[in-house]
């Protein structure tokens, strides 16, 4: 009698080893006082989005990105993560965000190629950008509730610390870079197991 069930697909390694050490760096920055090892670096909605469109549907599904986010956070701060920023609005409206670009990714396994890929990181940037800031110009006292202190949050933010779209550029920065590292470990590896590459431009049949 054969057996019925079917197998989970195989990690890709060389990207699950490049997920867990970012996972390591966002444990460190957060759980370290003082701690500025590559301090403009925040690839989380790359993890989020482009890490559920490397790893096999079986293996990791959508949910578990995050998943892996919030229990990082959880266990670098406690109960401490629910006051961050602007409080628990803000934080699980940043979880929601990763979770909604991780389900959409899950839609497209398989159907796009890099550039289409990289885009969608880009797309998922901006918006988790610009969501999040228009909650604190919402929630913030220091912004005047108008056009002028909307685009003041947007782009200058507070005197008192650098230009919010600074934090922007950087994070879409990381965003794009690791999402490139993680393409590029994937195909390096799908070519020694002999499996299909991604590909720059044409998408599959």
């Amino acid at each position: 009698m054969k057996s019925s069930s079917r197998s989970v697909p195989s990690l890709p390694w060389i990207p699950l080893l490049l997920v867990l050490a970012a996972l390591a760096l966002r444990w460190v920055k957060l759980g370290v006082d003082g701690m500025t090892l590559l301090p403009n670096f925040a690839p989380w909605m790359a993890l989020a989005f482009t890490g559920t469109l490397v790893f096999p549907r079986g293996s990791m599904p959508w949910w578990a990105w995050p998943a892996l986010l919030m229990g990082v956070d959880f266990a670098a701060m406690g109960a401490q993560m629910w006051s961050l920023a602007d409080g628990r609005a803000e934080v699980f409206l940043t979880y929601g965000l990763y979770a909604g670009a991780a389900w959409w990714a899950g839609q497209m396994r398989g159907k796009v190629n890099i550039v289409q890929t990289l885009l969608g990181v880009i797309a998922c940037g901006v918006a988790f950008y610009v969501v999040t800031n228009a909650l604190c110009w919402w929630v913030k006292p220091y912004y005047t509730k108008d056009l002028a202190g909307f685009v003041q949050a947007m782009t200058t933010g507070l005197p008192a610390f650098a230009p919010t779209w600074t934090f922007f550029r950087n994070s879409l920065l990381s965003d794009l870079g690791f999402s490139a590292l993680l393409l590029a470990a994937y195909n390096v590896e799908a070519k020694v197991r002999s499996v299909p590459v991604i590909h720059w431009v044409s998408t599959p049949a």
